[in-house]
């Protein structure tokens, strides 16, 4: 899977592609998160709303969250 991004300053939106030769059928929408699926419900696009709100709060999240534990321990 090929993920590709883009940013849309006018419109403040973000988005991510995760297989842009799919074709959409439908789309949910979430909050600030519009997600466009395939019949098949496979996720074609994300759309993050606000972005200038939500990258800083996806980055303070990562920065302060404790690493992941590895699987067995």
């Amino acid at each position: 899977m090929s993920l590709t991004m883009r940013y849309d300053r006018e419109d403040d939106v973000l988005m991510i592609w995760f297989a842009q030769e799919k074709q959409v059928d439908h789309a949910k929408q979430s909050g600030q998160s519009i997600l466009h699926l395939t019949a098949q419900g496979e996720p074609v696009l994300l759309e993050i709303l606000k972005a200038h709100e939500f990258v800083p709060e996806l980055v303070r999240a990562v920065m302060t969250s404790e690493p992941a534990a590895a699987a067995g321990d």
